[in-house]
């Protein structure tokens, strides 16, 4: 493999999604292997304190590679290699993976679809969707409108919670791009474009998730800022995806960019509610309510509908950030 190609790779591998958008992926090629680390940097010690969500950011980017390469033709290898916790390798980060180049290969059906998916916050177009084709059988598909509203409650609620703590409304702002002049606006995090708010209401969620939090929670603010109940409640369908509990953050962020793949292919956005998979006593009501096997594990829940046309760019780290 050549060094333009391998660029170009990470660059299509870059597109893989992660919480707040912190990009924690870093790839780095040896020969016939590429390496996948995790940058400490780009991790939420607060919201994210055992390392899950980097985790399955950096599954979800390993995933994103072997498609990539499988669009070449090019047959990969995958190692799992979370659990070790290696950080000698690639020095100042943790090592997720290892990918092996392989012989020649057929192209996954999935990879087309790699440039195609992407993130909506909602709210979503209204109308039935058509899941005709859904394969996966590690999510539970919500679609109805009772579960979606209590689902929309339990997830307002945990959110509330979390935001009630000052270090976690610190570690929110820090990735917040809402000021037009942010130097990172058009490299990491979330802007005001994709969480769909207006000038206005970007200002006031700057205002209210910093000093003015306390005031604006005496005056009944703060659920407005903080709930998503009316773009659950506008989804179609809220997948509940779980896997082993013996799975690594990075082998279900593997199979979770594939579920994403495939609602993209069947025309949905999804948005992750990760507050409903962080808060233990929300994830173990949801499992209790849906009957979830005690063997499987809630991993996320991601609300999917139709959003319209894609956004002009990604958000995501210049290549020369990401090759390490």
């Amino acid at each position: 493999m050549q060094t333009e190609e391998f660029r170009q790779i990470v660059e299509e591998a870059r597109s893989a999604p992660s919480t707040l958008n912190t990009q924690p992926a870093r790839w780095r090629r040896k020969g016939d292997t590429i390496l996948i680390g995790c940058d400490p940097a780009a991790m939420l010690p607060v919201s994210d304190p055992h390392g899950i969500a980097a985790g399955l950011a950096c599954g979800a980017a390993a995933e994103a590679t072997t498609l990539a390469l499988s669009a070449r033709r090019i047959g990969a290898q995958f190692t799992d290699l979370w659990a070790q916790n290696d950080r000698e390798t690639m020095p100042g980060l943790r090592l997720a993976a290892r990918i092996t180049l392989e012989a020649q290969t057929d192209p996954d059906p999935l990879a087309r679809q790699l440039p195609e998916r992407f993130g909506h916050r909602g709210p979503y177009e209204e109308g039935e969707v058509d899941l005709y084709g859904w394969t996966r059988r590690d999510a539970i598909l919500v679609t109805d409108a009772a579960r979606r509203d209590w689902l929309a409650e339990l997830h307002d609620a945990a959110m509330m919670a979390h935001l009630g703590r000052r270090d976690a409304r610190r570690e929110l702002v820090s990735w917040l791009r809402l000021s037009p002049r942010h130097p990172r606006k058009h490299l990491d995090g979330l802007d005001r474009t994709a969480l769909r708010l207006s000038p206005r209401a970007a200002v006031e969620a700057r205002a209210m998730l910093g000093p003015l939090w306390r005031p604006a929670q005496m005056l009944g603010l703060t659920e407005r800022l903080a709930g998503e109940a009316v773009q659950i409640r506008s989804s179609a369908v809220v997948a509940l995806f779980h896997r082993p509990v013996s799975d690594s953050p990075v082998r279900a962020g593997r199979a979770c960019l594939r579920l994403l793949l495939e609602a993209s292919k069947l025309g949905l956005a999804g948005w992750p509610m990760g507050v409903l998979t962080a808060d233990r006593a929300a994830r173990e009501e949801i499992a209790q309510r849906v009957g979830l096997d005690p063997e499987r594990r809630l991993v996320q829940a991601i609300r999917l509908g139709r959003a319209g046309a894609r956004p002009a760019r990604l958000v995501r780290r210049p290549v020369e950030e990401l090759i390490v």
